[in-house]
């Protein structure tokens, strides 16, 4: 639900910086970082390939691009540093500028006439920090749902 929510969000128009914030991804970072990586691999496919279509744009890296994102952020998880907020935020940090390494990669291969310094100034540093705008709300959001889940999966195991 949340992942269709947040891809609504993200194709409403919502700008900040002048640039549409990238919703999906930080739920899917932020998935992937308190549920594991198949979990942050499935929904960064699934909300990838949503923005995708109800973008009208087409097909894009988007849906790659977040499952990529989600499984690094799944995988990682404990592995260098530990279970906590401050962890997560650098995850959420390095998968923004993976995102932004394919929208360069995007740009340069769809652009004839491609503008390197407009490119960075007018596209990747706004939308870079709209998508860091997203990453803390994002994040809590997931742990309140993990946190409930969690606590009916205690309270069902109980011997009464």
């Amino acid at each position: 639900i949340f992942t269709v929510i947040s891809a609504f969000l993200q194709i409403s128009g919502i700008e900040f910086f002048g640039s549409v914030p990238s919703f999906t991804l930080a739920l899917v970072c932020a998935i992937g970082f308190i549920f594991g990586d198949k979990f942050g691999a499935i929904f960064g496919l699934a909300g990838g390939f949503l923005i995708d279509l109800l973008s009208g744009f087409g097909f894009s890296l988007v849906p790659v691009t977040y499952f990529l994102c989600g499984y690094l952020c799944g995988k990682l998880r404990g592995t260098f540093l530990s279970l906590n907020f401050p962890s997560f935020l650098l995850y959420g940090v390095l998968a923004g500028i993976l995102r932004e390494i394919f929208t360069f990669i995007y740009y340069g291969l769809n652009s004839k006439n491609l503008e390197l310094g407009r490119l960075i100034t007018d596209v990747i540093v706004p939308e870079y920090f709209a998508y860091l705008i997203c990453i803390i709300p994002a994040y809590f959001a997931v742990l309140a749902i993990y946190l409930l889940f969690k606590g009916k999966e205690n309270r069902s195991k109980r011997i009464y």
